[in-house]
């Protein structure tokens, strides 16, 4: 059984007046292995303008920064699976899962076209200094409970999540494989706070499923079929002398213990 665990999150609004450009930052902490207790902790930033709005990682945040100002960005981590980035455009009803692969870096979106049918409960509590109230609702083969303030006029949350009367302030799974939890909402006077100016392939869930077994079978794949020359490094930039079967072999591993726990759980596909 798995350890439940409580967090306990203060919310820091000062000086604050509604507007339509605003930055919720929430702290996520979430089990990238169902069956490890061990969580990771990441900050996540939601950045909102009108109806449109778009949540990613702090890292990956500077660096749509830095490709809007200089043309080129940061490295990323090969794995993928359990990236959490998302664009929203509530008045067209559209929303984004956004994927960078890889090594390459290539960028491809899915849309999520998933109905939240939120039920909102009598339940209230005041979390920081927002008085807030529950609400349940189903996605991804998960159970969801939010926890959202009225007080704050923004039919937003972090990730896919959306549409109730207020801003979501916390919100986690039943497992509490994620948990995520609003940590400060401030105005925004940065008008630049979208993706540099590029378009994602599409792709379906399908798709996504097969790129994950394919970069489980092969790390190396995307580079192999754009016919790239490659040269395969140790952590000091020697040529590895390592068997290539034995490189496979320490990356399945790795991405079985390490990035097995996809948000979207009904998506996930068993790698073997």
């Amino acid at each position: 059984m798995k350890k439940q665990i409580f967090v306990a999150i203060i919310i820091l609004i000062t000086n604050l007046v509604y507007s339509q450009n605003m930055t919720g930052i929430y702290e996520l902490k979430f089990r990238i292995n169902q069956d490890k207790d061990h969580l990771t902790t990441n900050i996540f930033y939601l950045d909102i303008n009108g109806s449109q709005s778009i949540f990613r990682s702090e890292l990956e945040r500077k660096s749509d920064s830095l490709i809007n100002k200089k043309g080129f960005g940061f490295g990323r981590k090969a794995l993928f699976i359990t990236d959490l980035c998302a664009v929203k455009n509530l008045k067209n009803n559209e929303i984004k899962k956004i994927i960078v692969s890889g090594l390459m870096g290539n960028r491809y979106s899915i849309k999520v076209e998933d109905s939240l049918k939120w039920e909102i409960k009598n339940e209230k509590q005041k979390i920081g200094n927002l008085n807030c109230q529950k609400a349940e609702v189903d996605y991804g083969g998960r159970h969801w409970i939010a926890w959202f303030s009225e007080s704050v006029n923004l039919q937003e949350g972090p990730y896919i999540f959306h549409g109730l009367p207020g801003l979501i302030v916390r919100i986690s799974d039943s497992h509490l494989d994620y948990n995520f939890n609003l940590i400060q909402l401030k105005k925004s006077n940065d008008n630049n706070i979208y993706f540099h100016k590029s378009k994602e392939k599409e792709m379906s869930w399908g798709d996504f499923q097969k790129m994950i077994q394919n970069y489980y079978n092969d790390p190396l794949y995307e580079i192999k079929n754009s016919g790239m020359n490659y040269t395969i490094v140790d952590d000091k930039e020697n040529i590895s002398s390592l068997n290539p079967k034995i490189i496979q072999k320490k990356h399945q591993t790795n991405l079985k213990e390490n990035d097995s726990n996809l948000i979207e759980l009904d998506k996930m596909v068993s790698l073997k």
